[in-house]
C-alpha cells in the first residue's frame, strides 16, 4: 500500500509513496521541470532542512540521484513510488503533463524518452518551472543567439569559470560567461532536453530538440564532448522554415549562374559541390534542389543531418547505428522510382560507385566531396578507386565554394585601392575602389552582416576529360579547365571584393587569391 508523507522533519517515507500525496509548493516543483520529470522518471516531493525529498521509479539508481543534485543544487533524498503514481503525479502537476506522461510506461521508459523530441518554446512563461535559474538562463542563451543571427552556440568549461560563445557569420566571438556550477547545470538541462544519457560524462553525446520563439521554429543539433573541465557543448540552430533562396541570393555572379542552371537542367549525371565543412555546400544544393519540378519528378535525399525540411521531396536521415548509411540508403533509394537523388556526403568508395551508377542509369544525383578546389574532385574519386572513364561518362561539373562576410550596408564606405595591393593583384582599372564596414549597431560595430558564397565551377569539357582519363595531377586538371574559360575561386572573389559585396581582409581569410 503506498504511503504518505510524514509530518515536516520526520524525514523521507521508507515505502512507495502515493500520487496524492506529492503537493510540493511551486518553488519546489520548479527545481525539476516537466520534461526533467520524464527523462528521469522522478517528481519532487517537498524541501525538508536543505534535502530535497524526490519520488523516484528507481530510488536506487544513484546516477540519476547524482543528476539530480546537479541540477538542483541540493541534496536529494530518493523514496519509491510505483509507474502509474508516477504518471498520474506528473499528468497532474506540470501544465501540459499529459504530453510530459506520456512516456512513462511501465515497460521500456527509457526508451520511449529517448524517442522523443522535446519542443521549447521561448519568450513566455511555461508554467511554475519557467521561475527555475537554469530554464532561466538557456532561455536567454537561446534567445539571444537567435536574435544575433548565431548559427552556433558553445558552452566551455574552463577551471574557474564557463564561456559562450556564438558564431555569428562564420566567426566566433565571446557572448557570456557562467560559473563553473552553472555551466554544469546549463549543460545537464541541454541533455534532458536532447534526450542525451545525462548519467554518462565520459564519452561523446549526440541528441536535438525543437525551439519556437514568435511562431518560428528552430531545430538544435547538439554535441557533447569530455574535456579537461568538464563537458563542453556545442548547439547548431538551424531554422526549419528557412527563406528560399536563389543562386543570385547565395552570391553567385550571372555567367557562372548559367552554366549552373544549364548543368541542373540536364535528365541525368552528376554534380559534385566541393570546399570545406561549413563552407555552404549544402545550402547550395537545397537552393538546387527547390528549383526542381517537384510535381513531375520523384525527388530523394539521404543526408547526414537533414539541416532543411523541403516541401515534396522525400528526405531520409542516415542512421548508422541501425546500419543506415549513405551507401545502404542509396541501394534503397534507387528502388523508390527516383529522378533526382541528392547524396548528404560521398564519404566511402562504396557509396562514390552506387552514386555514379545512378547518374550513368538515367537519374540526377548532387552530392558534396571534401576537397580544395573543383579540378582536386577527379583525384580525389580516383584515389578513392573510380576509374577515370566512369568519372568522366557521370560527373557533368564541380563546383568549388567558400562563404565569405558581406560587407554591412549601413556603414559601408569607399577608400582608395593601394598601388601595392592594385599590382599583387594584376588590377588594371584605374578607377577600381575598395570597400569596408565602419561597423555599426546593425552589424555589431564588425562591419559585415550576411555571408555570401565565392565560387569555382569546372563543366567537363574536352581538355578536362583528356586530362582527367590520362590520371593526370590535379594542376594539369586545372589548366586544362582554366584553358576552356574557368573562373577560379580566386577570380570570383576579387571581382566581389571589387564590387564592395566584401572586403579583401575577408576574403584573405578564407580563399587562397595569389597566382
Amino acid at each position: 500500500m503506498a504511503q504518505t508523507i510524514p509530518p515536516e522533519g520526520a524525514g523521507a517515507p521508507q515505502g512507495p509513496i502515493a500520487a496524492e500525496a506529492i503537493q510540493p509548493p511551486a518553488d519546489v516543483l520548479a527545481l525539476i521541470p516537466a520534461d526533467a520529470a520524464s527523462h528521469f522518471q522522478a517528481v519532487p516531493v517537498a524541501r525538508e532542512n536543505g534535502v530535497l525529498i524526490v519520488a523516484m521509479l528507481d530510488a536506487g539508481d544513484v546516477f540519476t540521484i547524482d543528476e539530480l543534485q546537479r541540477i538542483t543544487g541540493m541534496r536529494v533524498a530518493p523514496v519509491p513510488i510505483a509507474a502509474h503514481e508516477l504518471r498520474t503525479a506528473v499528468s497532474r502537476l506540470y501544465p501540459g503533463g499529459a504530453d510530459a506522461s506520456a512516456g512513462l510506461a511501465d515497460s521500456d521508459i527509457a526508451t520511449q524518452g529517448i524517442q522523443r523530441q522535446n519542443i521549447v518554446v521561448l519568450g513566455r512563461p511555461a508554467g511554475p518551472s519557467a521561475d527555475a535559474p537554469t530554464i532561466i538562463l538557456l532561455n536567454e542563451v537561446l534567445e539571444r543567439a537567435i536574435e544575433q543571427r548565431a548559427s552556433d552556440i558553445h558552452l566551455e568549461p574552463y577551471e574557474r569559470e564557463s564561456i559562450c560563445r556564438f558564431r555569428v557569420d562564420g566567426v566566433l566571438y565571446d557572448w557570456g560567461k557562467f560559473s563553473p556550477d552553472d555551466h554544469v547545470r546549463l549543460l545537464s538541462r541541454v541533455k534532458v532536453l536532447a534526450n542525451i544519457d545525462i548519467a554518462e560524462h565520459r564519452l561523446p553525446g549526440d541528441g536535438r530538440f525543437t525551439i519556437q520563439l514568435k511562431g518560428r521554429r528552430w531545430d538544435v543539433r547538439v554535441s557533447t564532448m569530455p574535456s579537461a573541465h568538464g563537458e563542453k557543448g556545442v548547439l547548431r540552430m538551424l531554422p526549419k522554415d528557412s527563406t528560399t533562396l536563389s543562386l543570385g541570393e547565395l552570391g553567385m555572379l550571372e555567367r557562372e549562374r548559367k552554366v549552373f542552371e544549364r548543368l541542373v537542367s540536364r535528365p541525368h549525371g552528376m554534380l559534385l559541390v566541393t570546399g570545406p565543412t561549413g563552407s555552404g555546400k549544402t545550402t547550395t544544393l537545397y537552393t538546387a534542389l527547390r528549383s526542381a519540378d517537384t510535381v513531375a519528378r520523384n525527388v530523394l535525399t539521404i543526408e547526414d543531418p537533414i539541416e532543411y525540411e523541403l516541401p515534396r521531396i522525400t528526405q531520409i536521415q542516415v542512421q548508422a547505428s541501425v546500419g543506415l548509411t549513405f551507401a545502404v540508403g542509396l541501394r534503397h533509394i534507387l528502388r523508390q522510382d527516383p529522378d533526382i537523388i541528392m547524396v548528404g556526403e560521398i564519404r566511402d568508395p562504396e557509396t562514390l560507385n552506387m552514386a555514379v551508377q545512378a547518374a550513368l542509369t538515367g537519374h540526377f544525383v548532387y552530392s558534396t566531396l571534401h576537397c580544395n578546389d573543383a579540378p582536386s574532385a577527379a583525384t580525389r574519386a580516383l584515389d578513392m578507386g573510380l576509374e577515370p572513364c566512369l568519372f568522366t561518362s557521370s560527373v557533368i561539373g564541380v563546383m568549388a565554394q567558400r562563404l565569405v562576410r558581406r560587407i554591412c550596408n549601413d556603414c559601408r564606405t569607399e577608400e582608395p585601392l593601394p598601388a601595392a595591393l592594385r599590382e599583387r593583384l594584376n588590377i588594371t582599372d584605374p578607377e577600381a575602389r575598395m570597400y569596408r564596414g565602419s561597423g555599426c549597431q546593425n552589424c555589431r560595430h564588425t562591419g559585415y552582416r550576411g555571408r555570401l558564397g565565392v565560387y569555382e565551377l569546372m563543366t567537363m569539357t574536352e581538355p578536362v576529360r583528356d586530362a582527367i582519363q590520362r590520371r593526370a595531377a590535379s594542376s594539369e586538371v586545372r589548366r586544362a579547365a582554366l584553358q576552356s574559360g574557368m573562373s577560379t575561386l580566386r577570380d570570383d572573389a576579387i571581382r566581389k571584393v571589387l564590387s564592395g559585396v566584401t572586403t579583401l581582409e575577408e576574403v584573405l581569410r578564407a580563399v587562397y587569391v595569389d597566382n
